[in-house]
């Protein structure tokens, strides 16, 4: 009897391998035939025949998300820097959006308009995972095209503040444009200056979950809405700077966010989940400012976590994003076709280490996974189009996926993502320090 039972249990065993290879089998066969195989990474590679397929899903769109898995991959970073160049080239896509600090890449962008380098200048804004060996040739792209008919913009999306331009610039400039607008609320030098102190302490703190004092909010509130509507009245503002006035009435309420944002009305734990869910919704704010006021008409894209990026959360199978609207979310209740989410995915890779352990590594995956069967095609990229007709039952069932943190997670990839980018090998990011000064000799 109790061999009976071990020969059954081995031909089920059988019986389900045989089925998974099946399986397996008929999901290489149909990427094989349908994902479109990009020859390679490299941001100097402008011949874009390999992308071009792409185009018939993307013309009618208006907002297109990159989102990497993590912030610190280099494999995601180069074939995004590609892409940004593809869409600029090809598909007229002429802002690229950062999750990075709104005030801080708008200054980033004044200055590389007035001849800062584009690197020198991200670094001031952007979070610095960003400057590396692999968006290098972003930059350099950035610095090539800033003078033509068709710049890249940067731009920022974030309702933190990211970089030293906040911590340096932000406070002078605010000061300088009130001033040649001939504002009473600078000419209050007591009043200006506690405005002045207390928005430079909520600067230092952005990027924490450390609450302003309440001291520092009851100064911030009712200062940065005046200065709001102040602005909102100009009937004429100085034609030297169209823009000016509509950046720092967005600055106004981004500023009022970012402050309320560390304020959740809920339990502590709950209280972070809020916090940024309300961080994702001004960072959709600010970009609909960007997008149909400070820039309107252009085309954005938005590099991001792909977590931030992603929408319909009740197709995830994990909590936290049935609960809470994402960036992606707002994106596609504005836009709807006309937002375009590419994720990204890997199959093996090792990112950080803690003493002799790698943070994450990324090699083993189950056969129910789109990872695993994108593995087994043996490409070293893949670019799979979810908008692309009569997507096959299996791809629409639950997968698991990794392109929300390299961690495995059950979703419906067609309803989450509008397409998903593949890169078989993946490495961490290569952080490029500053350059030493003129004499200086680095320790």
């Amino acid at each position: 009897m109790k061999t009976s039972k071990i020969l059954l249990f081995i031909l089920l065993l059988s019986t389900i391998s045989q089925v998974y290879a099946q399986d397996t089998a008929a999901r290489v066969a149909y990427l094989q035939a349908n994902a479109l195989v990009v020859r390679n990474v490299e941001p100097t590679n402008e011949d874009y025949t390999d992308l071009a397929p792409l185009k018939q899903s993307l013309q009618e769109v208006t907002i297109v998300g990159l989102g990497e898995p993590i912030h610190y991959d280099g494999s995601t970073f180069k074939a995004k820097t590609r892409l940004i160049k593809f869409l600029h080239q090809e598909l007229g896509f002429s802002v690229i959006a950062f999750e990075s600090g709104f005030a801080d890449c708008y200054k980033a962008w004044q200055e590389i308009q007035g001849g800062k380098a584009a690197s020198d200048a991200a670094r001031k804004a952007l979070y610095p995972f960003w400057i590396s060996a692999e968006t290098a040739a972003l930059f350099a792209y950035i610095d090539k095209q800033k003078n033509t008919a068709n710049p890249l913009i940067l731009a920022g999306i974030d309702c933190k503040f990211t970089g030293a331009y906040s911590t340096e610039n932000l406070l002078p400039d605010l000061t300088n444009y009130l001033r040649m607008l001939n504002s009473p609320l600078v000419q209050d030098a007591a009043k200006w200056q506690a405005f002045s102190a207390s928005l430079g302490r909520v600067v230092a703190i952005s990027d924490y979950f450390t609450k302003p004092s309440a001291a520092d909010t009851l100064v911030l509130n009712p200062t940065l809405k005046s200065i709001l509507a102040e602005l909102k009245g100009k009937a004429a503002v100085p034609a030297a700077q169209p823009q000016a006035n509509m950046f720092w009435q967005q600055f106004c309420r981004n500023s009022l966010a970012e402050v309320a944002r560390k304020f959740p009305k809920k339990s502590a734990q709950d209280g972070q989940n809020v916090n940024e869910q309300l961080r994702d919704r001004q960072m959709a704010n600010n970009l609909f400012y960007l997008q149909q006021e400070l820039y309107p008409g252009k085309k954005v894209v938005v590099w991001a976590a792909g977590s931030h990026l992603t929408y319909h959360g009740a197709d995830i199978d994990k909590a936290f994003y049935h609960q809470h609207l994402r960036l992606g979310d707002y994106i596609k209740q504005r836009y709807s076709d006309r937002y375009y989410n590419l994720g990204f995915t890997g199959y093996r890779g090792e990112f950080g280490k803690l003493w002799f352990f790698h943070v994450l590594n990324v090699k083993k995956h189950k056969p129910n996974s789109i990872e695993y069967v994108l593995g087994q095609t043996k490409q070293p990229f893949l670019l799979l189009d979810f908008r692309r007709p009569n997507l096959p039952q299996w791809l629409q069932d639950p997968l698991i996926a990794r392109p929300f943190g390299y961690k495995e997670t059950r979703m419906r990839l067609p309803r989450v993502l509008d397409g998903l980018f593949y890169t078989e090998a993946i490495f961490q990011n290569h952080w490029l320090p500053p350059a030493a000064a003129p004499g200086h000799t680095p320790e």
